[in-house]
């Protein structure tokens, strides 16, 4: 189970990933960047002339509603279930031309479709502490034309062709790495009396 830097290294791993996978006969002819943002960052300026980007957007996070009652086997000094958490991601595309919007966004869409499981050897980026038996689904999700308009309304950029994910089930581990706290005295005996 993975910690507090879950969520970017996801984020992250996927850009990392993406940036590596662009063949090199594409790149040359048609650059790219990838870059996994936050909130800030679709709402940045940004030159008309800075070339072509991916942006991966982690939007929304949700608990998971199949697996937030569901009981791990309990281990010694386990107090906590792990917080399993769904990643909703915006992909999007700011391109200088339409040929290359459209075969950017082609291409990102073959490439995600063709990475059902995003398993630890994607989200090292950062030390989000993934076990090697964690694997995180990553699916095509719903989002309404009411849903998508609200957010590119909402920011200054105008609407970038854009496909929204989701990434089930990220387990983030609520247990402290350290041991808990131990009660060094509950109850004291003694022959005195208060004053």
């Amino acid at each position: 189970m993975a910690n507090v830097f879950a969520l970017h290294s996801l984020a992250d791993g996927l850009a990392r990933y993406l940036d590596r996978a662009y063949p090199a006969g594409l790149r040359n002819e048609h650059a790219c960047s990838f870059e996994a943002i936050g909130s800030g960052g679709l709402v940045r300026e940004r030159a008309e002339s800075a070339g072509n980007r991916i942006t991966i957007w982690p939007y929304r996070v949700l608990v998971n509603e199949h697996q937030r009652n569901r009981h791990f086997p309990v281990r010694p000094g386990r107090v906590n279930e792990p917080l399993p958490l769904d990643v909703h991601l915006l992909i999007s595309v700011w391109a200088e031309s339409a040929g290359d919007e459209l075969l950017l966004f082609a291409w990102v869409l073959r490439e995600l479709y063709q990475l059902p499981v995003v398993d630890r050897s994607l989200l090292t980026t950062v030390d989000a502490a993934f076990t090697a038996a964690e694997q995180i689904q990553l699916a095509p999700a719903e989002m309404t034309v009411e849903d998508m308009m609200r957010i590119w309304d909402a920011i200054t950029p105008s609407y970038r062709l854009s496909a929204p994910f989701v990434a089930r089930v990220v387990q983030l581990d609520i247990e402290h790495d350290e041991a808990r706290n131990v009660v060094a005295q509950r109850l004291r005996f003694t022959d005195e009396v208060p004053a």
